[in-house]
């Protein structure tokens, strides 16, 4: 008796954990399409006025947006990061004309880099199986290239498993490398510490102490020193776009719950919900 009790209960246990779990998504699903109209209204506003509408992308990039109700349990925290901060990892295919060629040049560079920085054994094979992977059309969006993180992720095990190369550190891709499909320049104002080091010869400790991400990256390379002959104007690019992939993080039914989505050019896709955090 006690057994079946035991069985009733779990299943019971069971069902109301899923009915939770599905009130949470329909509640997600209310604040995905709210967020995308607050984003888009911010936005609208500043169309006309280059400061506010720069001021707008800081605000999202670096401090989180929080509603938070009297009873201190419902809460939602709308928080934002630019798609484009990176070297696009896709740009190791990249073809066509000077400034493709350019783009290829800088990917190829940046992962000759990592690999000397972060000791990798076989540079070669993991460039082989990243460029091979891009080459190969995604199976969720039926379209060649490395669209998101734990794609890169996937194969770097991969190529870890083939090699047995034992990581000797974590290596930080989207500290240099954004992903995505159809970028063709990097948003210069919010790149990493990491990445502003590498790409323009300059001291990490100096870089991590002065840096600030949103700050005017031709201005902090003239007053740091920096080798400001390598700013491509075709490839970085110093205003903001509507671009960026966001996170929300909100309170239901006295648990957290979270969810992701991108957000380009007045379009919201690619909704993830994460479940209870």
């Amino acid at each position: 008796m006690l057994a079946l009790v035991g069985v009733i209960f779990s299943y019971l246990q069971k069902s109301r954990d899923s009915a939770s779990y599905t009130s949470a998504l329909i509640q997600a699903d209310i604040l995905f399409r709210d967020s995308k109209d607050v984003i888009k209204e911010l936005l609208k506003k500043s169309e006309k006025d280059k400061e506010i509408r720069k001021t707008i992308f800081d605000t999202l990039y670096t401090v989180p947006m929080i509603l938070q109700v009297d009873d201190n349990e419902t809460y939602v925290s709308l928080s934002c990061h630019p798609l484009d901060s990176g070297v696009n990892i896709n740009w190791l295919k990249a073809e066509g004309n000077a400034t493709a060629e350019q783009r290829k040049a800088m990917a190829e560079s940046t992962i000759d880099y990592i690999v000397e920085r972060y000791e990798i054994s076989d540079g070669s094979l993991l460039l082989s199986k990243i460029s091979d992977s891009i080459s190969r059309k995604s199976d969720l969006g039926k379209k060649k290239g490395i669209i998101n993180l734990s794609q890169l992720e996937d194969i770097v095990r991969d190529y870890r498993f083939e090699s047995d190369d034992v990581a000797k550190s974590a290596i930080p891709w989207d500290r240099y490398f954004s992903f995505g499909l159809d970028s063709t320049t990097i948003d210069a104002n919010y790149i990493s510490a990491e990445l502003l080091s590498w790409l323009f010869d300059m001291d990490i400790s100096l870089v991590e102490e002065e840096w600030l991400e949103g700050d005017d990256l031709k201005q902090f390379l003239s007053r740091q020193g920096g080798d400001i002959s390598r700013y491509n104007e075709k490839i970085f690019t110093s205003e903001s776009k509507e671009r960026m992939r966001c996170r929300v993080m909100f309170g239901y039914a006295e648990e957290s719950y979270a969810f992701g989505f991108k957000y380009i050019e007045g379009r919201a896709t690619e909704f993830d919900f994460y479940g209870k955090q």
